[in-house]
């Protein structure tokens, strides 16, 4: 019986033995695995921390490239209002350099043009040539306008002729239709030219008076009017009108007398 209880108290002894020698064990695995983990731990802090740092830095330098970013926009937008200002600047450059062009185009032109004219001129010598022609042109101008007033002159002077020679020429068509009515004539018998006053051979019973005024007719031509200041039964005195005449003309014996007014007018 004691054999059997030392064997198993040996038993018992070398299984506590075992199972402390396991637990241990076991301890210092944990405490190995423990002390791992921390390092972990440690390390990871670490890593946290550092990638803590390159956040924030890389958050900086992100807003330091989004800054830079908006001042190359800035830039960018700058250079290509730049580059559409040169843009319109080399337009407008270029149609200044085309329009030179022409211009020089037309000038060759009216030099050629002007070298046919004067073949031997030089080209120094065209402003006075200039000169000279603008004076031409200035002389010519005013003579034209001279002859412009002259020629307005004159066809006014026609106008007011045409109209005086048709009054005239309607006071004549009158005197030779009067004539052709008048039934009364009569012939100057005597002149008196210092006094102005004619003799006339017909009187009242021609139906002559005091108001009667006579034309006096030589060849069928006006020759002047008379205003009868005396009358007889057969004869009359009557008065020269000195205005009536015409210019040069003498009355005389035997020029013819009819009544200004018949009275049929």
């Amino acid at each position: 019986m004691k054999p059997l209880f030392y064997v198993l108290a040996v038993v018992a002894t070398g299984a506590s033995g075992y199972f402390g020698w396991e637990v241990n064990k076991k301890h210092e695995q944990k405490i190995v695995e423990r002390d791992e983990l921390v390092a972990r731990n440690q390390n990871l802090s670490k890593d946290i921390t550092d990638q803590e740092v390159k956040k924030a830095a890389s958050e900086e330098a992100l807003k330091t490239a989004q800054g830079e970013r908006a001042l190359a926009e800035q830039g960018l937008k700058a250079a290509e209002a730049k580059f559409g200002e040169f843009e319109r600047t080399r337009d407008e450059v270029v149609g200044l350099l085309e329009e030179q062009v022409a211009e020089e185009e037309k000038v060759k032109a009216v030099v050629g043009e002007f070298q046919k004219l004067f073949p031997n001129t030089e080209l120094d010598d065209v402003p006075g040539i200039y000169d000279g022609l603008v004076d031409k042109q200035k002389k010519l101008t005013a003579e034209v306008e001279t002859q412009s007033d002259v020629k307005s002159r004159l066809e006014s002077d026609v106008a007011k002729n045409e109209s005086e020679i048709k009054r005239i020429g309607d006071k004549i068509t009158e005197s030779k239709e009067r004539v052709a009515r008048n039934t009364f004539q009569a012939t100057v018998t005597a002149v008196d030219s210092d006094w102005d006053m004619v003799s006339i051979g017909a009187g009242e019973s021609s139906g002559l008076s005091i108001e009667s005024r006579l034309l006096v007719m030589r060849g069928g031509l006006l020759l002047g009017k008379l205003d009868v200041t005396k009358v007889e039964a057969n004869s009359a005195i009557a008065d020269i009108v000195p205005s009536s005449l015409r210019p040069g003309v003498v009355l005389q014996r035997g020029d013819q007398v009819i009544l200004e007014k018949t009275s049929a007018n």
